[in-house]
């Protein structure tokens, strides 16, 4: 019996293919087989393998499957499925190459994550799907991921960023459900083109409606304009929305945002309109603040999210950099810079340092890339 199931190799017995997100969630996987009981058999060990729990996943096709003139089954031959998963966002990728060796027919059993499924019927119309927020399933410390359970309130948020947690990559990551809205939403004689392929990740199209991943928007008040929140003109009697109207049942985070405009848009939201060109168009979203700064910004809900202590630094640069960091090395990192946003700049160091002087030993990796990002602090450690 095979035992490294998640090595690709030539096979003779039967092969895993998955389906893939760009964070390398398994939403996919289609095993073929000799027969049903080796299926079920590959099946049950890889999702073992995986770490993924089986209830999480549902067959939805399994049965004997005509192979009769074919030589191997490979990612090369599975040209249907690869662009079937593409046009769900998946990465088709397999255990190997599997040998027929004459074989005229193998069992094949096909199972989905519950999440793929839900999005596959929608896909099968316009259909919305409730929003919800999965970040238990999130590379998090566990005090993190609580914290950040009170945005399933879906209110209006003021988020106290000491760790530099990349919200709108969490966001979009734990972020379910499917939203429909028009292209161009008519109120009276108001034209407001409120789809935006930049911001909107779509579902699937319909006639004049789209329905669409639950948006999570972001305005940097160091970088972008305040413009974004007119309405400006793109043809003859028709307006593009402002950026929150495109944040729709979705999230729209403000980062360190002028109070004035905090203040307008939760005005805004209290009315349940925008008056726009004389019209009310009606609002919903949720509103995040992201800011280090806990006085400046007043609403409903405040999520403080402090440094990282020493051990979960280390288990997360540890994770990124694909190198083990010893105790001492973390002592050596204030407080203030045991943040999310220091781990991705040390693993890209790492990294980079690995590929220019590949003898190193990883201690001397460390001891370098700290001097490096340290600079004159490091000086007496």
């Amino acid at each position: 019996m095979e035992t490294d199931l998640l090595t690709p190799k030539e096979r003779y017995n039967g092969v895993v293919f998955i389906g893939i997100r760009k964070n390398g969630t398994v939403e996919f996987i289609k095993v073929y087989a000799e027969n049903e009981e080796l299926a079920k058999d590959l099946l049950e060990r890889f999702l073992y393998a995986k770490g993924i729990h089986p209830e999480d996943f549902v067959v939805v096709d399994r049965g004997y499957e005509n192979v009769e003139g074919k030589e191997i089954i490979s990612t090369r031959t599975e040209n249907e499925l690869s662009s079937f998963l593409a046009r769900l966002g998946l990465r088709l990728l397999s255990n190997g190459v599997l040998y027929l060796q004459g074989k005229k027919e193998v069992y094949q059993i096909t199972s989905v994550s519950e999440d793929l499924l839900r999005e596959i019927r929608a896909r099968e119309g316009l259909k919305e799907e409730p929003i919800r927020l999965e970040f238990e399933k999130l590379t998090l410390p566990p005090r993190f991921i609580e914290k950040l359970k009170a945005l399933e309130l879906m209110e209006d948020t003021l988020i106290i960023n000491h760790t530099e947690l990349p919200l709108p990559e969490i966001l979009e990551e734990a972020i379910k459900g499917a939203v429909k809205i028009p292209e161009t939403l008519e109120i009276g004689q108001l034209k407001l083109q409120l789809f935006d392929s930049e911001l909107h990740e779509v579902i699937k199209k319909g006639t004049g409606k789209v329905l669409i991943k639950p948006p999570v928007i972001v305005w940097d008040g160091y970088i972008d304009s305040l413009e974004e929140f007119e309405v400006k003109e793109k043809a003859e009697k028709i307006y593009e929305a402002p950026l929150f109207l495109k944040a729709h049942k979705g999230f729209l985070i403000l980062r360190e945002p002028p109070k004035e405009l905090v203040e307008k848009l939760l005005r805004i939201k209290e009315k349940g309109a925008a008056k726009i060109k004389g019209s009310k168009v009606p609002v919903e979203f949720t509103l995040i603040v992201e800011s280090k700064n806990a006085e400046k910004y007043d609403l409903p809900v405040k999520i403080k999210l402090p440094y990282l202590s020493e051990e979960e630094f280390k288990d997360l640069l540890t994770r990124e950099a694909e190198v083990e960091v010893p105790n001492e090395v973390v002592e050596k990192i204030p407080e203030q810079k045991r943040t999310f946003k220091t781990i991705k700049t040390l693993s890209k160091l790492i990294k980079k340092l690995k590929e220019r002087k590949p003898n190193k030993r990883p201690e001397e990796l460390l001891n370098e890339v700290l001097l490096l990002f340290l600079g004159e602090e490091s000086e007496g450690h």
